[in-house]
């Protein structure tokens, strides 16, 4: 069906193409286009609002055969100011002269509390535009800025219907929460729930000159998303809408039933066991099967995605006005009722001027997230359907859910037949803002900003009755939970801006804030209901007094700011930035905490003496700052105090339990993280503005990290937050555009590299391990959450080798085909205490994202790709072992490769079961892999239907395209795992099993119309 959909859009678009000849008239345009340079090669020559058009010679001359008698032309080259010329009756001869395009030094970027322009900025800031959003199939607005911007870091190892992925800026800097600040709209607040299409640009603040105005709060960076508003002229309608067609990827390969039968008769045998399966059985498998793997059975071979999108813009008589509506739809690829996410955006921003020295603005938006889902966590979905071997069915003869391999439940029953969980999650948040402007230069402004949420989650896990003997899914349960915050952001600022005198530029800026946010929570399960309907915490039999629970909590931070900048004939620049923040985590006497930056620049390309150089170096500016930022995003709230706590079953008497209260472990010492950030950077720019490079070094240090550090025993309570910890963040960003013209067509280029890499620095001398099949380590002079484990070498291959190596104390057997362990000790034997390495660590390095785009007579077309040059990923359990845990399964047809007397030179040890497999299935790096990637992540061809068309029936501008997303990942991470695949950094989750929802590929077309 696409391939016709794409015949048929090719087809359309010849027609309409060839059809714009037949208005040709014999009246002939001759002329040249120059610059103060001399003529210009390449210049385009189009009659506005058609895609008749020509471009200039070697010499700057043109001639173009006009389509009709009273349209203008449109005369551009890029990096020069586009000229609109307009031709008198009669008129055969023009003579155009294009000026250069300052606009990208005169753009303007959105900063902490304000706006500045590039050409002035000191602090490492990146800006994404809407383009870089416009036609992405996404669903989220995390997903539209991946790998648009140096230095942030996006993972979306997941694509399951209401998933968020991974951010961070520049790396980890601290054991302690490394989430950016998200300001929208200069509201603090989330991405979650923000309309892409609504976007119109975003700004990444990296260093602390560009962040320290927002202090305690931006130590991990700080996002700016500014939302679209009303443009100059009448009422602009647009609409927007897209559909497409989800398609899992990155499924692991299955053995087929025969293969599968025979490793597992090589399993049994090398561990001492019968075989399972006779010869006649084997041939009956590979003659008739079955092949049902069971994981790929869940899910549907495609699901569909739709969004709608329609916006009234304006602005006359002092007001401008956005409202749009926004409606998302995205079904699930898991097998099942309707499963799916659906989220519906209204918005609307208003700003009027009541006279010369007064406005009034308010932005408002509300944001309804509807997930219905299945009734189980994922990861218990995933986890049986892949060790389930290929020679079982899902579904019998007779249409029953079978139950194999041990197991008492079926995941396609369980999606089916096994109930669902709904989820209601709205978002309301907004602004209010007076601004107030007394005297010139000097601007007032007082804003009350916030957020109210409330979510709701309903599930009804139903009883689920097998047709075989032993199944566990025979109790029902109903699960009720509720949740609402509140978030106030109220601020005033002072903003005075003033200039001294010639070329001397004076700004200041003071402010004082405040942020309090109170939350409540509440959830209760009860058991039983009668009838396998109707689930309500009403018709249940029994309510479970550990699932019953209901808190509440609060905390506040107060918060005074200041900047002061100062600019000099444009080429010599400061700025320098205070801010003083309060927070209720911390007792009174460390409450407060004071964080200033500092930063210079300098345009050399202005000084007279560059002026030999300016044919080639149009710009170049250098930066450098410094600055401290300050951390207190820590969950334990109110650990610098002792609270007493109550639990019904604290003491036992008589074996049985009875109430009682104790105090809660407290530190009232602990006060703030700080981070000191130095940053420089340099900017140029080459060819008249066509080409752009940014290049920024920085080095974060991290001190005084909040840590559980051990007690004595005698303590009694546990481990208090300390600051004790340090870490250091240094990496490099690079950035580079090109804009050009090759004839009629228009070409841009956008490349961003970016790489860093923490290492602890100080943990007072301790060491913390953490995790379970996956471990890391926090350790003095290594990255943060570095993988600790065994260092594998090779395989073993003769009973002699075995004899004259070390081999795992654990392991009760060791032979032939087993993995072999480096003794890092020299002790003669392998032990987890003495004989680990630190061996790589999951952070992605080397981040990349690489965008071109062209435009050629109403038609463009943009191929972006993203992707990762550096990681280590370690994966565990069933994904990756075959018979793992002494399951039936799985067997994948990477085991084919394995030892065998005839082929040492496998890629996996001798195939074992049971204990014979602790010495293969120890903690190593043979689990772990080469997770670098690249990705085709959006291919989009679009077509814009001439002026003269769209005029006639009363629309301005009418597009079609058609985009992929996701099309095809290139890596050696070939497991049936998707790269960028992600659990939590401390070495825990499902995700290091495989246990997720599948990332998807979207094929999509879409339509923009705009009135």
């Amino acid at each position: 069906m696409m391939k016709n959909c794409l015949k048929l859009l090719s087809l359309f678009l010849l027609v309409m193409v060839s059809s714009t000849q037949l208005f040709a008239q014999n009246r002939v345009i001759k002329g040249a286009v120059t610059s103060e340079d001399g003529p210009l090669i390449g210049a385009s020559v189009v009659e506005k609002g058609t895609s008749n058009g020509t471009i200039t010679d070697v010499d700057g001359n043109f001639q173009l055969t006009l389509a009709s008698e009273n349209k203008p032309l449109i005369v551009s080259y890029v990096g020069y100011q586009t000229k609109e010329v307009s031709l008198t009756s009669g008129q055969t001869q023009i003579e155009v002269t294009l000026e250069v395009d300052y606009a990208s030094l005169e753009e303007v970027v959105v900063v902490g509390y304000g706006t500045k322009k590039k050409v002035n900025l000191t602090g490492s800031v990146s800006q994404v535009d809407d383009k870089a959003i416009k036609g992405k199939p996404v669903t989220n607005s995390y997903q539209a800025l991946q790998g648009e911007a140096p230095g942030l870091i996006i993972q979306q190892g997941t694509s399951e219907p209401g998933s968020m992925p991974q951010i961070n800026i520049r790396g980890l800097s601290t054991i302690n929460g490394n989430t950016p600040l998200i300001v929208v709209d200069g509201v603090i607040s989330s991405l979650n729930n923000v309309n892409p299409n609504n976007i119109e640009s975003v700004s990444v603040l990296k260093d602390a000159a560009s962040a320290a105005i927002y202090g305690s709060r931006a130590a991990n960076g700080v996002i700016l998303v500014t939302t679209k508003s009303g443009e100059k002229g009448k009422p602009k309608f647009s609409y927007s809408a897209m559909t497409g067609i989800q398609q899992p990827t990155n499924f692991p390969k299955p053995a087929d039933s025969w293969e599968y039968a025979t490793l597992r008769n090589e399993a049994l045998v090398n561990s001492g066991l019968s075989p399972a399966f006779t010869p006649e059985q084997i041939l009956g498998f590979k003659e008739n099967g079955p092949n049902t793997f069971h994981y790929r059975e869940i899910f549907k071979d495609q699901a569909s995605q739709s969004s709608h999108n329609l916006s009234m813009s304006g602005s006359g008589n002092g007001l401008d006005y956005f409202l749009s509506l926004g409606y998302l739809d995205q079904n699930s690829l898991f097998k099942g009722p309707d499963f799916g996410y659906k989220r519906y955006n209204f918005r609307i921003n208003l700003a009027k001027e009541i006279n010369d020295k007064l406005k009034v603005s308010g932005r408002m938006s509300f944001a309804r997230n509807d997930i219905k889902d299945h009734a189980w966590w994922t990861e218990w979905l995933i986890e049986p359907t892949v060790r389930i071997p290929t020679i079982y069915d899902i579904v019998d003869e007779n249409g029953d859910y079978t139950l194999v391999s041990g197991s008492n439940g079926n995941s396609l029953a369980r999606l089916e037949q096994g109930g669902s969980r709904t989820s209601q999650n709205d978002e309301a948040l907004g602004n209010v803002s007076l601004e107030y402007k007394p005297i010139d230069g000097l601007t007032l402004r007082g804003v009350l900003g916030g957020n109210i949420t409330s979510n709701q989650t309903h599930q009804f896990r139903k009883a689920i009755q097998y047709a075989y003997p032993g199944g566990g899914d025979n109790q029902n349960s109903v699960s009720d939970q509720y949740s609402r915050s509140l978030y106030l952001n109220p601020y005033v600022t002072a903003n005075y801006q003033l200039d001294l005198f010639d070329n001397h530029e004076f700004e200041v800026l003071v402010g004082a804030s405040s942020e309090s946010f109170q939350t409540q929570f509440f959830g209760v399960t009860g058991l039983d209901v009668p009838g396998n309907e109707f689930g309500v915490i009403g018709n249940t039999s029994e309510i479970l007094q550990s699932e019953t629970y209901g808190s509440a909590n609060d905390w506040a931070i107060n918060s005074f700011f200041g900047r002061v900048g100062y600019t000099v004939a444009d080429k010599y620049m400061f700025e320098a930035n205070l801010r003083y923040d309060g927070s209720s985590r911390f007792s009174e006497e460390n409450r407060w905490g004071t964080f200033p930056s500092f930063s210079l620049g300098w345009v050399a390309s202005n000084e007279s003496f560059f002026e030999p150089l300016s044919s080639v170096i149009s710009f170049a500016k250098v930066r450098a700052s410094w600055g401290k930022l300050g951390n207190q995003d820590i969950n334990d709230l109110y650990g610098y105090q002792s609270l007493v706590s109550a639990s019904p079953n604290i003491y036992a008497f008589g074996n049985v339990g009875v109430p009682g209260s104790f105090y809660s472990v407290s530190n009232a010492s602990r006060t703030w993280e700080t981070s000191t950030m130095k940053n420089i950077g340099l900017d140029l720019s080459f060819l008249k503005d066509q080409l752009n490079l940014s290049v920024d070094v920085f080095d974060n240090l991290t001190e005084d990290i909040l840590l559980q550090l051990p007690v004595p025993d005698v303590y009694g309570l546990g481990q208090p937050f300390q600051n004790a910890g340090s870490v250091r963040n240094r990496g490099w960003e690079v950035a580079l555009d090109y804009r050009m013209s090759s004839g009629a067509v228009n070409h841009s280029f956008n490349v961003n590299v970016s790489d860093n890499l923490n290492e602890v620095v100080d943990l007072k001398g301790r060491e913390f391990i953490t995790g379970g099949d996956v471990q890391t380590i926090l350790r003095e002079g290594f990255p943060m959450y570095s993988y600790y484990a065994l260092r594998s070498d090779g395989f073993f291959n003769s009973e002699a080798e075995i004899e004259g190596s070390a081999t795992p104390i654990f392991a009760t057997s060791v032979k032939p085909g087993d993995i072999k362990y480096i003794d890092r000790n020299g002790d003669d034997e392998i032990n987890y205490e003495d004989d680990r390495f630190i061996v790589g660590n999951p952070f992605p390095r080397y981040n990349f994202g690489f965008t071109y785009r062209a435009e050629w007579k109403g038609l463009d077309f943009s191929l972006f790709i993203q992707g990762v040059g550096k990681r280590s990923q370690w994966v565990r359990g069933e994904i990756v072992e075959a018979f793992h845990n002494s399951n039936e399964g799985p067997v994948f047809k990477q085991h084919l490769d394995r030892w065998t007397p005839v082929n040492t030179d496998a890629s996996y040890p001798r195939l074992t079961i049971g204990s014979e497999s602790v010495n293969n299935a120890a903690r190593s790096d043979f689990w772990i892999f080469d997770a670098k990637y690249l990705r085709i992540k959006n291919v989009q061809i679009g077509y814009t239907l001439p002026e003269s068309w769209t005029g006639k029936i009363g629309m301005s501008n009418a597009r079609f395209y058609v985009s992929g997303f996701n099309l095809f990942t290139f890596s050696p991470f070939d497991i049936g795992l998707d790269p960028e695949v992600n659990g939590s950094f401390s070495g825990g989750g499902a995700p290091y099993s495989g246990r997720v929802y599948p990332v998807s590929r979207i094929v999509s077309a879409g339509l923009d119309i705009n009135f």
